[in-house]
């Protein structure tokens, strides 16, 4: 299915409070929307990095324009990106900013992160 991404907002909930990455500008043709980065190979993919890889895609929320998984994130140091339409193309990074800097992730101990 094909979805507009008006508005995506990193928002990592942990047991402190929350973390927000930032919101991102409007996006017409928005068919993948993945958190890609240094934690993808705990997450289930075959490497770290991978604009592609299904295991860390986040759901389009139906009646919304919004794109929300949770992932259970391991204690670490992680950095990540958001991918769109699964490459690097159309990624976005701290501050939600179009091609910015990876986002730093410092988690003591393992964590349900929902990222929407």
């Amino acid at each position: 299915m094909r979805r507009p991404l008006l508005n995506l907002l990193l928002t990592a909930v942990l047991a402190s409070g929350f973390l927000v990455a930032g919101a991102t500008p409007a996006r017409a043709e928005t068919t993948a929307v993945t958190v890609a980065g240094s934690l993808q190979s705990e997450l289930g993919c075959p490497g770290d990095w991978q604009p592609d890889c299904a295991a860390t895609h986040l759901s389009p929320v139906e009646g919304t324009t919004t794109w929300q998984s949770t992932f259970h994130v391991p204690a670490g140091e992680w950095e990540f990106k958001i991918a769109v339409n699964d490459s690097w193309d159309t990624n976005y990074g701290a501050g939600g900013v179009a091609g910015g800097a990876n986002i730093p992730l410092s988690l003591v101990g393992a964590a349900d992160l929902v990222f929407s």
